[in-house]
């Protein structure tokens, strides 16, 4: 992401502590967390980004025009 670019916008979710915890360990190797989350969110709109749905799960991956 170029320097220049103005950072005035959040995103926010909630997860439990354990996971905060393992992606602030795991994103350590990459740089800043917010730096990682950033990146993700970039690759998910460039379509950089797969998202495998977890079969144990309900699918959040469902686009609407699938609905019936």
């Amino acid at each position: 992401m170029s320097p220049s670019k103005s950072l005035n916008s959040f995103i926010t979710v909630r997860v439990s502590g354990k996971v905060r915890t393992a992606f602030h360990r795991k994103a350590e190797r990459f740089g800043k967390p917010s730096d990682v989350m950033r990146e993700l969110i970039e690759a998910f709109l460039d379509d950089r980004l797969v998202i495998k749905p977890d079969p144990k799960k309900e699918s959040l991956y469902v686009t609407r025009t699938d609905v019936s």
